[in-house]
């Protein structure tokens, strides 16, 4: 976990400093999964409707979805060191994608909604919710889980 010392004082201290910083830093892994790190290829083939010239390319959609959304979890695991909070991300950032490439939603409400999502998590991570549960504490953490206040 990069941010060890700000989650650390988010839970012990409430520090919205940290808070601040944890977001600034999910937000930037989201820029670049979401913009350079994506590439032509992701960005075309994760939506199911494209066609190339003309022709549907059958199942490569799932694959490329699936995997620029296991690019966005491993970031968020690895700044917040919860793997429980890089499932969440996989499978949100799956659905939100999937509904703008099914156009349920425009760009401006799927970036919208992965804002929100970090946003949550930092939330998340500042009440202790997956420290409560002892059982996640051993096997889902990188780092040493901190006391709750």
């Amino acid at each position: 976990m990069i941010f060890n010392t700000q989650i650390e004082n988010l839970i012990a201290n409430n520090d919205l400093i940290a808070a601040f910083q944890i977001l600034f830093a999910l937000l930037i892994v989201h820029a670049l999964f979401d913009y350079p790190l994506q590439g032509e290829f992701l960005a075309k083939y994760k939506n199911r409707n494209f066609k190339e010239n003309g022709t549907e390319i059958n199942g490569l959609w799932i694959h490329c979805l699936t995997s620029h959304s296991l690019l966005h979890a491993g970031g968020v695991w690895l700044i917040t060191g919860s793997f429980i909070i890089g499932i969440i991300e996989f499978a949100l950032h799956w659905v939100i994608d999937f509904l703008k490439c099914e156009g349920v939603t425009n760009f401006h409400t799927d970036q919208f909604l992965h804002l929100l999502c970090r946003i949550i998590y930092v939330f998340l991570i500042w009440i202790g919710w997956e420290y409560f549960i002892p059982s996640l504490n051993a096997s889902t953490q990188i780092a040493p889980t901190f006391n709750s206040p």
